[in-house]
């Protein structure tokens, strides 16, 4: 029985599974790590087509079938643990890696938040989420759903939606549409510091008002004041205005002075 709690909704249609492989381009050469595995089905096809398939599962209720499945396939390793609680660099085989996952929705900025400090490891990463969040995560700055996410996602990698979702093809539905998307790294974005993206949501922190405010909270108003001034920024500017390259030019100046 699936758990309300782990925010489970299994994916069933074997052509929508297969279209979900597909799509990610996974062959013989690749390690995946698959997040939530639920019952396996998307695991064992993955397994196909990979060198190496670790599926991470929560909730051990899914143990027998899983166990059926690893024994069928030499391929896979199941870790019965908390993805968030797992380094996945302690599982690449390869130089690095790709992640695939039919993510719990109430969960999803953590492990979008965590892929992205962890891109070193990481060639490219392809979630199912709330069609809301794939939205937020590709637009465009100026619109109102634009946030710290898109700047961040924006900024370290090429994001894409693949195709959406209805509810009906998930055991039990949602309430709302999902969005299979890519998130593919740019060669440059592992050697951007960490910092910067701490630094990105401290400027998106009290969205609504000028960014002005959180800066200044954070930073001083000195140092604020010299930002804006390097920066050319009207101090009635919002996080919501600035393109996402921008912030890596921020970032860099206020670590200099």
């Amino acid at each position: 029985m699936l758990k309300k709690k782990f925010s489970q909704h299994l994916i069933k249609d074997k052509n929508l599974i297969k279209k979900i492989v597909n799509v990610t381009d996974i062959g013989k050469e690749d390690t995946v790590i698959e997040i939530g595995a639920g019952q396996g089905d998307l695991t064992e096809y993955i397994a196909k087509k990979a060198r190496y398939v670790y599926a991470i599962e929560i909730d051990k209720g899914f143990k027998e079938n899983l166990q059926a499945i690893e024994k069928r396939h030499e391929n896979i390793s199941i870790i019965y643990n908390d993805v968030l609680k797992i380094p996945f660099t302690s599982l690449r085989k390869t130089e690095r890696c790709k992640i695939i996952g039919n993510i719990p929705y109430n969960i999803t900025g953590p492990i979008l938040f965590k892929t992205l400090k962890e891109r070193e490891s990481i060639e490219s990463a392809y979630f199912t989420i709330q069609k809301e969040v794939a939205l937020r995560i590709i637009s465009p700055h100026g619109k109102r759903i634009y946030g710290a996410l898109s700047a961040i996602v924006q900024l370290l990698s090429r994001a894409k939606i693949l195709f959406y979702m209805k509810p009906s093809v998930f055991i039990p539905p949602p309430r709302v549409e999902s969005a299979f998307i890519s998130i593919d790294f740019k060669g440059e974005a592992k050697e951007l510091p960490d910092g910067l993206i701490d630094f990105i949501n401290i400027c998106f922190r009290n969205k609504r008002k000028f960014m002005k405010y959180a800066l200044i909270k954070h930073f001083g108003r000195g140092k604020t004041e010299n930002l804006y001034s390097h920066m050319g920024f009207p101090r009635s500017i919002r996080a919501e205005n600035i393109e996402p390259h921008l912030f890596l030019e921020m970032y860099r100046y206020m670590e200099q002075i």
